[in-house]
């Protein structure tokens, strides 16, 4: 069977997170709001569904982790859309890494600095089935997580 086609979403800025001992929210954080908007648009339109489901696995390096983020029902004659981004700071990984339990969903975000966060939120969700936090030398090659940290 031929391998699902994927799309990286790799122009958003940075990742929030938040939430509390029940649920927790990943947000990818575009630069504007309408970025986010048409973001989110290509994940629902490609999805089919209302509410997306995703699977999440934070690949941690010494100095930096992966975010990746890919549809749990990858369709083999359209486009699939992933999330990935690589950042330099460990900080906020360990804060949602220690803080991390329940239900966990994802929201596109976007920069606005009038918020105490910095950052405000599309209302429509994607549910998460699990999240993973794996080391490198964990990823097998030619898995999917593999293929969309390299882009293929």
């Amino acid at each position: 069977m031929q391998a699902a086609p994927i799309v990286r979403f790799s122009e958003f800025l940075g990742i929030g997170y938040f939430g509390d001992s029940m649920q927790h929210v990943i947000s990818p954080i575009f630069d504007l709001r309408p970025n986010a908007e048409l973001a989110w648009g290509k994940v629902t339109e490609s999805q089919s569904q209302e509410i997306p489901g995703f699977h999440v696995v934070f690949v941690e390096h010494p100095a930096k982790y992966e975010f990746v983020a890919y549809p749990l029902k990858l369709k083999h004659d359209q486009i699939n859309y992933a999330l990935y981004r690589s950042f330099s700071s460990l900080d906020s990984l360990r804060k949602f890494k220690k803080g991390y339990g329940g239900a966990t969903y994802i929201k596109f975000g976007w920069h606005d600095l009038t918020k105490p966060q910095k950052f405000d939120v599309l209302v429509k969700y994607a549910s998460v089935d699990s999240v993973e936090f794996r080391k490198p030398e964990g990823i097998d090659s030619d898995t999917i997580v593999d293929q969309i940290r390299k882009n293929q």
